[in-house]
C-alpha cells in the first residue's frame, strides 16, 4: 500500500507480501529494515533476501526506541548479515548510500564523492569488514568520526591529543 502512495520509504516490513515488494521495486520506494527490532522482539525476519533480488533498494536502521533500544550501526549491520543473509557490502550500503536515498539525501550524503558532505569513520582495522564482524567491538575500532570534514570523535588511545 505505501509504494502505491508513493512513500519514498517504508519501515517494519516483516510481513510484506510479494505484491508489496513488486510494487517498491517498481516505484523505487526504500525498504528500511530494521535487525535490531526483529532480533530483541523476536519477530519473523524481512524477507529482504527477496526485496534485494527483486531490486527493491533496501537501507538499514537501528530504530532505536524502548522496543529496540540499540543504537549501534555496527551490530545492525552484522544482524543484518546473519539474520537477514545480507552480505557485508550489501549491509555497507544499505547503512550508507541507501539510508541517505530513504530521507531524500542520496545526493549529498551517503557516499563519499565529490560535492557530497564528508562524513565517514576511520577504523583501526586492516580491513573495513571488521566493523561488521567484530560483533559488539566496534567502540575500540573506530579511531575517528568525520562529520562535514571535522572530526567531532577520535579514540583517545589511539591518537594524538593534539590532533582532537
Amino acid at each position: 500500500m505505501g509504494a502505491e502512495l508513493n512513500a519514498a520509504a517504508l519501515s517494519h516490513l516483516e510481513e510484506v507480501s510479494d505484491n508489496g515488494i513488486l510494487a517498491m521495486a517498481a516505484k523505487n520506494c526504500v525498504a528500511v529494515v530494521l535487525p535490531t527490532t526483529a532480533y530483541m522482539l523476536r519477530l519473523k525476519p524481512p524477507p529482504v533476501r527477496h526485496m534485494i533480488e527483486e531490486g527493491v533498494i533496501v537501507a538499514l536502521g537501528t530504530d532505536f526506541n524502548p522496543n529496540a533500544y540499540c543504537l549501534s550501526m555496527p551490530m545492525a549491520m552484522h544482524l543484518a548479515c546473519i539474520n537477514f543473509r545480507m552480505s557485508m557490502t550489501e549491509a555497507l550500503i544499505a547503512s550508507t548510500l541507501n539510508a541517505a536515498a530513504s530521507i531524500g539525501r542520496s545526493e549529498t550524503h551517503g557516499s563519499i564523492e565529490c560535492g557530497k558532505y564528508g562524513d565517514f569513520l576511520i577504523i583501526d582495522a586492516n580491513r573495513w569488514e571488521h566493523l561488521i564482524y567484530q560483533f559488539g567491538n566496534h567502540d575500540q575500532l573506530i579511531s575517528y568520526v568525520i562529520k562535514r570534514g571535522e572530526i567531532v570523535f577520535c579514540h583517545q588511545s589511539d591518537v594524538d591529543r593534539d590532533v582532537c
